[in-house]
């Protein structure tokens, strides 16, 4: 009978070393194509691209929302920088921006005026220095809050504008390019409305707009509940008390809000508790400063009025000063009180006994 051929036991080992080094190979083929293919997709990105791409990523894998915000906003800035700069470069687009930022600079010098009365207890006038002050302190917020509103707003636009476009194109009409992505620009546009839904939500939060309004809703004497007839309000008050029954019934749910926010409502509550004491601390710590610049630098330590020891005043009129002195058991540091104005040409009247 002929003998089959044996295999020489140095080629079975060889044989068997090799294959798992095929694979081996085989395997890092295909993940060098994956990085490859990946390394191609990122080199087509732009900044604004790559910064949504984090955002989304994070918003995924991480509750801190906050985080998701901030690159979010970075990425609108970097993205919406040369429409910008397009916009500024015409004469109606200079035109609508400098109305724009000056109706925001109007809000902000009212609401620093509010702010100083406050904590002064004068009219703002007579503190022409402080005002200034107070409004340097809260413009950029201002700027901040209503350009990010804005650039929120646009990504509503957008889908409206493009939808025209569509309708006008047999017209021969053409749009305008307000982005300059050459890759994934419809990818990138549902991108941009889910994290800026992210920020419209911290902005939301941080602005107190969702407590101002049901603290009005529940006012009966508030401006929505002024502008209804007694049948309106009693429609309303029905659907507040249906809405918050609904609230106590789920509270305990895990819900989804869709487009705003991925967290339970434990996590929303902590949320605006941070938030709440943000808001408080930025207001405490405003105040404070502007009681501090107008007890140090606008307020005189000498006068042709008297001066209690220690403390500044400034002169109202010929008969009246505001008196600031440092009081540690005062709200922000320093107590202010309209006083008489007690002068060689006024002098003090000692009641006869």
């Amino acid at each position: 009978m002929e003998q089959l051929p044996q295999k020489d036991t140095g080629t079975r080992y060889r044989k068997a070393i090799n294959a798992p080094r095929k694979l081996f190979v085989i395997a890092y083929e295909l993940f060098s194509k994956i990085i490859s293919s990946i390394g191609g997709v990122l080199s087509r990105l732009t900044s604004a691209q790559k910064l949504y791409l984090v955002a989304l990523t994070l918003l995924g894998v991480s509750d801190n929302l906050g985080l998701v915000a901030i690159i979010t906003i970075f990425a609108l800035v970097l993205e919406f920088w040369p429409l910008f700069e397009r916009i500024w470069h015409t004469l109606s687009g200079k035109a609508v921006l400098l109305l724009f930022y000056a109706v925001i600079a109007n809000f902000a010098i009212a609401g620093a005026a509010s702010v100083v009365n406050e904590v002064v207890g004068v009219a703002t006038t007579h503190f022409s220095y402080t005002h200034n002050f107070a409004i340097l302190l809260y413009l950029p917020a201002w700027i901040i809050a209503m350009t990010a509103l804005a650039i929120l707003l646009l990504q509503v636009a957008v889908p409206f504008y493009l939808a025209g476009l569509l309708l006008l194109k047999p017209f021969g009409v053409k749009g305008l390019r307000l982005i300059n992505h050459n890759y994934f620009r419809f990818t990138t546009m549902i991108i941009r409305f889910i994290l800026s839904s992210v920020v419209l939500y911290h902005l939301v939060l941080i602005a107190s707009l969702d407590d101002e309004l049901s603290t009005d809703l529940n006012d009966p004497d508030g401006i929505v509940n002024q502008e209804l007839n007694e049948a309106d309000k009693a429609e309303l008050a029905r659907e507040l008390k249906n809405i918050n029954r609904d609230l106590e019934t789920n509270q305990q749910d895990d819900e989804v809000t869709l487009g705003l926010s991925f967290a339970t409502d434990e996590s929303k509550k902590l949320q605006e508790e941070f938030y709440k004491d943000v808001r408080s601390n930025y207001e405490n710590k405003v105040r404070t400063f502007i009681a501090q610049f107008a007890y140090h630098l606008e307020s005189d330590s000498r006068s042709r009025c008297a001066i209690t020891e220690g403390a500044n005043i400034v002169e109202l009129n010929d008969y009246e000063i505001v008196e600031i002195r440092k009081d540690k058991s005062a709200e922000y540091g320093f107590t202010f009180e309209v006083k008489k104005c007690v002068s060689p040409a006024f002098p003090a009247i000692v009641s006869k006994t």
